[in-house]
């Protein structure tokens, strides 16, 4: 845990961290949950490519929403028994304003409280990160391309979960996005 660090969120709370390919998800992700004395940093991505052996569809292709919607459901059932364990759970994953409902739907049913925050920095941002990855966790710049548009033309009314990181390092983000789960202003359940 970061000495000196002011928590008021709850154990057992979720923070549900989303965004473009190369938007810092990871990163900050595990910034946040080091923040904390009890905490899961669960990566959706896993659900999808390693836990799916045979059959598995590329995510961003209009024929995988049923292989999605799957694995959001185990994500989020995962994530509610964590927090019910009284783990602060901070996912990072594809997990745009389309899957708000479902999410939330699964967390209401286990009363799980939980924040929603998209980062979103510029696309040439994104490119910019992405090359810098080691080749084997390179995005191809289509996915990259098509997966921004799909964030940036779903956030109509999600603009308040919005995190510019432009002009921010991992470490600062980590702090903005942190503050804004503090003050309620990412709360959605």
């Amino acid at each position: 845990m970061i000495e000196g660090y002011r928590r008021v969120v709850d154990p057992g709370e979720v923070l549900v961290l989303t965004g473009p390919p190369a938007a810092g998800k990871s990163t900050v992700a595990a910034l946040i949950a080091d923040r904390w004395d009890l905490s899961v940093h669960l990566r959706a991505d896993y659900f999808l490519e390693e836990s799916i052996r045979r059959g598995y569809q590329r995510p961003w292709r209009p024929e995988s929403r049923e292989q999605n919607t799957t694995v959001m459901r185990a994500v989020t059932a995962a994530t509610a028994e964590y927090a019910k364990g009284g783990y602060l759970v901070v996912v990072d994953g594809i997990v745009g304003p389309w899957f708000v409902d479902l999410v939330a739907e699964t967390f209401a049913g286990h009363e799980v409280a939980w924040h929603y925050t998209i980062l979103l920095p510029t696309s040439d941002v994104c490119l910019e990160r992405n090359r810098s990855r080691s080749v084997e966790e390179q995005v191809e710049r289509e996915v990259l391309d098509k997966m921004y548009g799909e964030f940036t033309s779903h956030l109509d009314g999600y603009e308040k979960y919005v995190v510019d990181s432009v002009r921010l390092d991992a470490e600062q983000t980590a702090e903005a996005v942190s503050k804004k789960m503090e003050t309620g202003e990412l709360h959605i359940g």
